[in-house]
């Protein structure tokens, strides 16, 4: 099986956005330790509209520019090393902006849909632009922030003009609505990898665009009683390395603590325990791909930790790979 470990770059957008370098720089540091230590690599979806922040504040402020540098010297080392740099958009930085002693992030529009035909072109083409500068490669796999691909029509033409071919956003039966921001997997297909034009969830054979889903997982209510539990008892192991917070997401950490929920397969702290499990699952299935999705930010030492036992354990069974190993030219 393909395996595929991929970690969205990115800072918090809550109240408290938290510093680069615990929220990014210190956890990414981890992530090259263990691929170093066993000789592969990850897929690294990279938060643009921040770089892009960054440099437009970093004359201003000193502090910018110590992070600006050491996101772009990080990234640029990472695509040296063999790891892939794909695109990654949350447009709320087009309304968000620094007041000299923190962000001040807009989310009112969050998603990219959020945004008219024409400013969409334009904030694909400009953060996929920064990627390219950095690493000089090819980018064509995206990521959308939140999993906010839908309504993918208002995209579609964005996406065909910058060559964005393969998108991985997707994860089978995930669903949420909330004023900011929404996504309705639900009628994706159960399948390892498929093609779509309009609609990321329907597929059609030959279609413009690759889907590779992420994978998903359905947990019980027991499963985040035990994990925020965990965290409480024993928080120098389970507490997130980042140190800011999540935007609000209304009702949702009532319904995972109430209900039967469908996630995405993450090693986001205790999220990391169910790795083999799934892996599993998917061979079973006879799946070709398994998806793993993540957020230096979110990392724990108990998910580092568990990271390295998995790859240690699977590296000489399974590929650990990259989009673009496995695309680049496959389209």
């Amino acid at each position: 099986m393909n395996i595929f470990i991929t970690l969205d770059y990115e800072i918090y957008f809550g109240k408290n956005h938290g510093t680069v370098e615990r929220c990014i720089i210190y956890p990414t540091s981890e992530l090259i330790r263990i691929a170093e230590k066993h000789n592969v690599r990850f897929c690294f979806f990279v938060d643009c509209g921040f770089i892009l922040k960054l440099n437009e504040f970093r004359k201003q402020y000193p502090q910018l520019e110590k992070d600006y540098s050491a996101i772009t010297k990080q990234v640029k080392y990472l695509s040296d090393s063999g790891h892939d740099i794909q695109l990654h958009i949350h447009p709320h930085w087009e309304d968000s902006s620094y007041n000299g002693e923190r962000w001040i992030i807009d989310v009112s529009r969050y998603k990219l849909a959020d945004f008219n035909e024409t400013e969409i072109a334009d904030i694909v083409y400009r953060y996929k632009k920064v990627l390219t500068d950095i690493t000089s490669k090819t980018i064509f796999s995206f990521r959308a922030g939140g999993w906010c691909l839908q309504p993918f029509n208002k995209i579609k033409k964005a996406f065909i003009d910058n060559g964005i071919t393969l998108d991985s956003s997707v994860f089978k039966n995930g669903f949420y609505t909330s004023d900011q921001y929404s996504y309705d997997f639900r009628n994706a297909p159960d399948k390892a990898i498929y093609h779509f034009d309009d609609e990321p969830t329907k597929e059609v054979e030959n279609g413009v665009f690759i889907e590779l889903p992420i994978s998903s997982i359905r947990n019980s209510p027991l499963f985040f009683w035990r994990l925020f539990l965990l965290g409480r008892k024993n928080p120098y192991l389970h507490k997130p390395l980042g140190d800011g917070t999540a935007m609000p997401a209304p009702g949702y950490r009532k319904k995972l603590l109430t209900k039967y929920t469908v996630n995405p397969v993450a090693v986001d702290g205790y999220n990391a325990y169910l790795l083999e499990k799934v892996l599993r699952k998917l061979m079973k299935k006879k799946f070709e791909h398994m998806v793993i999705i993540g957020h230096p930010k979110a990392l724990s030492r108990y998910s580092i930790r568990k990271i390295d036992e998995f790859v240690e354990k699977n590296k000489g069974k399974h590929n650990f790979t990259t989009f673009t190993k496995m695309f680049k030219n496959k389209e």
